[in-house]
């Protein structure tokens, strides 16, 4: 069987930015998914994908070091997308830390095998309900979906990054942050009231040894918040994961 070197050189480049994608993105990307899996899905992707693009303007570079650099570029594409959407799961740990801060569970943290890090208690908790209702709403292939279609507006080769691109992302990484703090709201908020109320209290009656009835009241309470507001959050991520596919979509013309 004779393979075509132009088509055998294309198929590379399909398989290297869908690499890139899988490298970085949430759910895609995580340890917890087989290594031999994540060989089998790219070359799938590629496999499917490389019959669908377009005839190429210039052939292929026959050179190794001019392909390579081509290379490159292909896998800052997957990297870069998968990166923006990974913000938003960040933004699930910046919650969870000022959750964690605010009701006592901070000084401990779990291991996230997803993402190789330390992740404190709550922080994990809404991870893993980020990545069941992610997985549910058939997120993980809404993000093959959205790497499929910058193929049609970047061709193989065709990364040309835009000058305002950094700021973009720069400005996404700061709404990172508030979408952290707005995770956290109810805990804090509640947090607040409990620490008011247990101030009174030991002004009121300072034989009460606050101390030690503060963090058994303040895990309570913040568990409790947390269960009462669990559709809240579930609605919140559905704005979320929107945006972020959004983010995409509008990301994808200042790659090239």
């Amino acid at each position: 069987m004779i393979v075509d070197l132009e088509v055998f050189k294309l198929f590379l480049l399909v398989a290297v930015r869908f690499s890139g994608l899988v490298i970085s993105a949430p759910v895609l990307g995580s340890n917890n998914f087989p290594i031999i899996a994540k060989i089998g899905l790219i070359g799938f992707f590629a496999m499917l994908m490389t019959p669908t693009i377009a005839a190429l303007d210039q052939p292929l570079p026959p050179g190794p070091l001019a392909f390579a650099l081509m290379a490159a570029g292909e896998l800052l594409i997957g990297l870069i997308i998968g990166f923006v959407m990974t913000m938003m799961f960040a933004a699930i740990q910046i919650g969870g830390q000022v959750m964690d801060m605010q009701s006592g569970f901070g000084m401990m943290n779990v291991f996230n095998p997803a993402l190789e890090t330390q992740f404190p208690v709550f922080g994990f908790f809404l991870f893993i309900l980020a990545i069941l209702y992610l997985l549910g709403m058939d997120g993980h292939h809404m993000m093959i979906r959205a790497l499929a279609s910058t193929y049609e507006r970047i061709p193989p080769g065709g990364f040309a990054p835009n000058d305002g691109l950094a700021l973009v992302i720069a400005k996404w990484s700061a709404a990172m942050f508030v979408d952290g703090f707005i995770i956290a709201a109810p805990v804090a908020g509640a947090m607040m009231l409990a620490y008011v109320t247990m101030g009174l209290m030991g002004r009121a009656v300072p034989q009460i040894h606050m101390f030690v009835i503060g963090f058994p009241l303040t895990i309570a309470t913040s568990l409790i918040v947390v269960a009462f507001s669990a559709s809240l959050y579930l609605a919140f991520l559905d704005g979320m994961f929107e945006r972020m596919f959004k983010n995409v979509h509008d990301l994808i013309p200042g790659l090239g």
